[in-house]
């Protein structure tokens, strides 16, 4: 099935990039310090995520 989305096809990154490693990492690490809320770290690493990947050239 063909569609003209565009989004990259996986519309996301492998699970052994390191990029995500550290994306997810400080999401994590800033709710346990209280730092952000689990909405605000969820928001920063999906602007994160979606930066990075039109940086590589996805987007």
């Amino acid at each position: 099935m063909t569609t003209d989305s565009p989004m990259p096809s996986p519309p996301f990154p492998s699970p052994d990039s390191s990029v995500l490693r550290v994306v997810v990492g400080k999401a994590i690490a800033s709710v346990r310090s209280g730092e952000a809320s689990v909405e605000e770290a969820i928001l920063h690493a999906a602007v994160h995520g979606w930066y990075e990947g039109h940086v590589q050239g996805r987007g």
